[in-house]
């Protein structure tokens, strides 16, 4: 009988058999709703963040993006109103500050190849934490420029921040 105690359950002789089997036929049919149910809900906050940045992956309807160099002052700003809208901002040319609105292209996405109708050519790459401004400012996106009306290269990557 001390034995018999100590013996594995499928060796002893009151171990009903026909619930073991119903419990292993059951057990995939419950796991395979609980792994979608697991699969979904961690799938969805990277759902939801690419069904909100609609305006070419890059900012949220209504955001802003704001990216601005300096020696010379000069800023591009990105807009999402439906579709993405550019603005140039020249601080460098004349006694005030110039704002001429225009439209954008994108080559490719993350990183953004851009072109204006500016024509402000470069690219915006997205860099978690790691772009420090002259105010020490941290951003997310960094900007490399490679081309500005009325500035020549060499041109120098600087932050773009969203509001």
């Amino acid at each position: 009988m001390f034995a018999r105690t100590l013996s594995p359950a499928s060796t002893r002789p009151h171990a009903p058999s026909r619930a073991r089997g119903l419990a292993f036929s059951i057990a995939p049919e419950i796991a395979k709703p609980a792994g979608l149910t697991l699969a979904l809900l961690l799938g969805q906050p990277v759902a939801s963040l690419a069904a909100d940045l609609s305006c070419n992956g890059l900012i949220e309807p209504g955001q802003t993006m704001i990216c601005s160099g300096f020696e010379p002052n000069w800023a591009l700003k990105l807009g999402c109103n439906g579709e993405m809208s550019a603005q140039f901002i020249d601080a460098f040319s004349g006694d005030g500050i110039e704002t001429t609105p225009g439209s954008i292209s994108f080559a490719t996405q993350n990183p953004w190849q851009l072109e204006t109708s500016h024509p402000v050519t470069g690219s915006i790459a997205y860099t978690p934490g790691s772009c420090t401004d002259e105010s020490d400012r941290v951003s997310d996106f960094t900007f490399t420029p490679t081309g500005a009306p009325g500035l020549e290269a060499p041109f120098f990557p600087f932050c773009c921040r969203v509001e």
